[in-house]
């Protein structure tokens, strides 16, 4: 019994000081982040001192086999306490409160997909969004297109093949900040804003069910499944976006199984920029990017000279043969 009280300890020690370790690499990275955490790294300050402080108690009653205090209640009053504090803090930080207070929707902007303008490099490093009432918002499965580079235009959101008429849900509990339609684009479209701090952008619909300023649940059908603006059959297009930056939707949703990739502890996703918005370089690629409109005569071999590239490179950027045929006015991508 002693050595398994002995292995037991010494366990939660390593657990906690990997905790005061972790926590001590969040308060470097505050100086970003302050804007939005602030109640959040009052808590890592406390978290961190009490992690060591029960990390030195542990280990000194393992190296002290013979004491005969019990630290046991001190063990499970800090798993309760900081298990119900971090989930707290965790639900404060992704408050619209927090992310969009700085933010005044008046009837002009709050009708634009990214009334914000925050850059990327503006956010910060790394946000928990809280998931705990999530939806998978349709039946559907099945992926048509994914998020990123489609052509000459960025896709940024995912594309979820549906029948006509399917019931489309919102993924998360918010508010409707904008219910519009929008020919050859989104089509019939809206936008909620989520409690959670992020925002989604839900297109294509044959019909809309809520309307602007309506506070809906997570499940609550939103729309019917459609075809609505520039679109080739039924499909919902579903986009994630923080402060107006979109991400890939793959990245908070495995779309296989409908599970929502959270840490189980937390109930939260840990939004970061090194990874859920990986997709930067496509980003910078395509504000490098340059085109050529073909004219009357011209030849891929003609274009090529033309900007010093080759056939090989206009057909790989493109996404077309040699062989194919062009049409007058159209677009040739060659840088």
């Amino acid at each position: 019994m002693q050595a398994e009280r002995r292995a037991n300890l010494l366990s939660y020690a390593e657990a906690q000081l990997n905790l005061a370790i972790f926590n001590l690499q969040n308060l470097f990275s505050f100086q970003q982040k302050l804007t939005f955490m602030n109640k959040k790294l009052f808590f890592t300050i406390i978290f961190t001192i009490l992690s060591f402080v029960t990390f030195a108690n542990v280990t000194s009653e393992v190296a002290n086999p013979n004491s005969n205090h019990d630290f046991t209640s001190l063990i499970d009053f800090f798993k309760s306490y900081t298990s119900v504090e971090t989930q707290h803090t965790i639900d404060n930080e992704t408050s619209n409160d927090d992310f969009y207070a700085q933010f005044s929707l008046d009837n002009e902007n709050s009708t634009l997909v990214n009334p914000y303008k925050v850059s990327l490099d503006s956010l910060p490093d790394s946000v928990y969004i809280a998931c705990a009432d999530y939806c998978y918002p349709t039946i559907s499965q099945r992926i048509t297109s994914r998020f990123g580079i489609r052509g000459a235009r960025f896709h940024s959101g995912i594309d979820v093949g549906v029948q006509h008429g399917d019931t489309i849900r919102t993924p998360f509990s918010g508010v409707v900040r904008y219910v519009a339609y929008q020919r050859g684009g989104y089509g019939r479209y809206l936008i909620i804003r989520h409690d959670n701090g992020l925002e989604s952008v839900m297109a294509h619909f044959s019909r809309t069910l809520v309307k602007t300023g309506d506070t809906i649940m997570a499940g609550t059908p939103v729309g019917l499944g459609g075809s609505t603006g520039r679109s080739t059959g039924p499909h919902l297009h579903l986009e994630f976006r923080f402060l107006g930056n979109p991400f890939n939707p793959e990245k908070l949703i495995n779309f296989a199984t409908t599970e929502i990739n959270i840490n189980t502890d937390s109930n939260a996703y840990l939004m970061t920029k090194a990874d859920t918005y990986s997709h930067r370089a496509q980003l910078e690629e395509m504000k490098r990017a340059a085109y050529h409109r073909v004219r009357s005569g011209e030849t891929l071999s003609h274009i090529a000279r033309r900007y010093g590239t080759t056939v090989s490179r206009l057909c790989s950027l493109n996404r077309i043969k040699p062989t194919s045929i062009l049409q007058i006015g159209q677009r040739i991508r060659y840088r």
